[in-house]
């Protein structure tokens, strides 16, 4: 299934494989998702214009609608939450086990510096999976992290593709926004590859988190992700102690809370840990406790 907003990175993730399969109408389903995010005149002709391309490439397509301001709490998260369980749900019925979504290197480069903002570890700094699980039987690709946005307009361009444009990506009262429009471009001018050069980085990094996490996995106490013995993580390197609590966190927390501790709230845990100090010591983070003894290291949630 390939998620189309009918923007330039989506339009062309469709042109591109339409292109790559002699009967696409056997292999894709195109899907969208109305959402309530922008004005109800803006989000209806995005939806026509994502059915009329998958009209002219003879994709199926299929949509449904989303209420993200029903939500309490950080409206974008919400709404990204509430995009990906319809886009399962559409997935699962049209019995396609696998969801490509037109995240591109530019996304990728906006990820990495972000998280380098807020001093996340290693799986923060490898920015956007390529690929991960969503629901039973399905899961989420991204194609285009290679791809910068200006290729995928190429695309739509070379092909006579007219995309929707949404005009909040032009906003930059957000951190997300402000990095896409007032830094990206003076990076682009230091480096011209800086978005390619980004993605193969978070690449590697992706790989070096998963041996860190390897290792890391050894050291809780069995049968429980959140509780360690403070001795199996007091000669371990900073790097490794700090993605034990990342982990211990995900595990509490769940994936869409990952690695969003950063180093203002890690640091001080992890040098706490690794000293001789045997007094307890209670760090309270958002919706988590982590509680240090002489002998364990234990996290919980919190009220």
């Amino acid at each position: 299934m390939l998620a189309c907003s009918g923007g330039a990175d989506s339009s062309a993730l469709v042109l591109a494989l339409a292109a790559c399969i002699r009967r696409p109408e056997r292999v894709f389903v195109v899907a969208h998702i109305l959402h309530d995010l922008r004005p109800e005149r803006e989000s209806l002709a995005d939806l026509e214009a994502t059915r009329v391309l998958a009209g002219h490439v003879g994709m199926p397509f299929a949509h449904t609608r989303v209420r993200a301001r029903l939500d309490r709490g950080n409206l974008e998260a919400g709404a990204r939450r509430l995009r990906y369980r319809a886009l399962a749900r559409i997935a699962n019925e049209h019995g396609c086990p696998y969801i490509a979504t037109a995240h591109h290197a530019d996304d990728q480069l906006e990820s990495i510096l972000l998280a380098l903002l807020r001093g996340a570890g290693p799986r923060g700094l490898a920015g956007v999976a390529e690929v991960r699980p969503l629901g039973p039987g399905c899961r989420v690709i991204r194609p285009m992290l290679g791809v910068t946005h200006a290729e995928a307009q190429r695309i739509c361009v070379e092909a006579g593709h007219v995309w929707q444009e949404d005009l909040t990506n032009a906003e930059t009262a957000r951190a997300r926004g402000a990095m896409r429009h007032r830094v990206l471009p003076v990076l682009r001018e230091i480096q011209p590859r800086a978005a390619a050069r980004a993605s193969n980085s978070a690449h590697l990094l992706s790989g070096a988190a998963n041996v860190l996490t390897k290792l890391v996995t050894g050291l809780h106490v069995p049968g429980d992700r959140a509780m360690w013995p403070r001795t199996a993580l007091r000669d371990q390197p900073d790097p490794v102690v700090g993605e034990a609590l990342r982990l211990g966190a995900r595990s509490l927390l769940g994936s869409a809370r990952r690695d969003r501790l950063g180093s203002r709230q890690i640091g001080p845990a992890v040098r706490t840990i690794r000293s001789g100090g045997t007094e307890p010591r209670v760090f309270l983070w958002s919706g988590l406790r982590l509680i240090v003894t002489a002998q364990s290291v234990r996290m919980e949630v919190s009220g």
